[in-house]
């Protein structure tokens, strides 16, 4: 055999064996007693992925599948914090809606209406990301009021950890006033320890014109509880401590603030047609080192699929300062936007 067939063998081989050319031997039931075969990917807010050598990558709804198969090693996570790890069989009995999780020391049957996220122990870093991308503009003839408004969203989900990067920005332009502008840009990490408890830490960059507020930087840590996690809800309280240096927007000086941090989150998403998400968060940071100063942010967005991965948004946000910079329009600031966004 002479060098070129040796090449083209070796890379016949190697490109049948990358994991792009894995094989999809993971089969799924659905509640029509069709089988579908491909690759179990995640199982996260109520949505099965699967990768498919026929269809590509499609999405499942939970309560549609009656039982699922595969030899992988997997995390599967229940609601109350619990986790198993191992493959996915089929019971003896063939009782529908159970799932057989076989590790190493035992076989355990658990109801699939338990189950919240299943997730591949070896599954490669893009398989581990989750975001969405959205933006909007807006015009009213009479006022002359135009504003632009975008947002976008990055998870990344290794096992026991989260990492997020989000962030926003909304400018406002109207006659016979400035212009205002609201932007922030947040870095967080959380690791999941036992009971649905997690440690999380987080940086953020914040500007605020009617607020006052050139630039905000904040670094903080605490500890996060999720007292909810089912397929169709989430509640997480977190609690915790923050440092942030401050400049108004007509000051050269920058002070320094230590203040506890509260924080909310409610999501509650129903994935019947039309697919619809609704996401609250909800901070209050009381100020350690200014007398009678608190702040708050509200932030409620509902998403309405319009078709595969695109929806139609509605964000309600709400920013409070008892004791904003000299130079703030106000001491608090809200506002309602639209947009169009994807998310994958």
């Amino acid at each position: 055999m002479n060098v070129h067939k040796l090449f083209l063998v070796g890379f016949i081989f190697c490109i049948t064996n990358s994991p792009a050319f894995s094989q999809k031997t993971d089969k799924i039931l659905l509640d029509n007693n069709d089988w579908i075969t491909g690759e179990i990917k995640k199982l996260d807010y109520a949505k099965l992925t699967l990768k498919t050598s026929a269809a590509g990558t499609i999405q499942i709804k939970w309560d549609r599948i009656l039982q699922l198969k595969s030899d992988k090693y997997y995390e599967i996570g229940l609601g109350k914090g619990v986790k198993y790890y191992g493959s996915l069989g089929i019971t003896e009995t063939d009782d529908n809606y159970k799932v057989l999780i076989i590790s190493e020391n035992r076989e355990s049957i658990i109801d699939m209406n338990r189950i919240v996220e299943i997730t591949p122990i070896k599954s490669r870093f893009w398989g581990k990301l989750d975001g969405n991308i959205d933006g909007g503009f807006s015009y009213t003839k009479g006022s002359q009021v135009r504003q632009w408004n975008s947002s976008f969203r990055l998870d990344y989900r290794p096992t026991n950890s989260l990492t997020s990067i989000s962030g926003n920005s909304i400018f406002t332009d109207q006659p016979d006033r400035n212009a205002t502008s609201k932007q922030d840009l947040t870095i967080s990490y959380k690791r999941f320890i036992s009971k649905n408890w997690a440690y999380s830490g987080f940086g953020a960059l914040q500007q605020n014109s009617e607020l006052g507020i050139n630039l905000r930087s904040s670094v903080g840590f605490g500890i996060s509880k999720s007292w909810l996690k089912s397929n169709s809800q989430r509640f997480i309280t977190t609690g915790g401590l923050i440092v942030n240096r401050e400049q108004g927007k007509e000051s050269e000086e920058s002070s320094n603030n230590i203040e506890g941090a509260i924080r909310t989150d409610y999501k509650i998403f129903r994935y019947s047609d039309p697919e619809i998400d609704i996401t609250a968060y909800f901070d209050v940071f009381p100020s350690l080192t200014v007398k009678n100063r608190y702040r708050t942010d509200l932030d409620i967005k509902l998403k309405i699929e319009v078709f595969k991965d695109f929806y139609f948004g509605v964000t309600f946000y709400h920013n409070l300062d008892t004791k904003p910079p000299e130079s703030a329009i106000s001491s608090s600031d809200w506002g309602i936007t639209t947009s169009i966004g994807y998310s994958f």
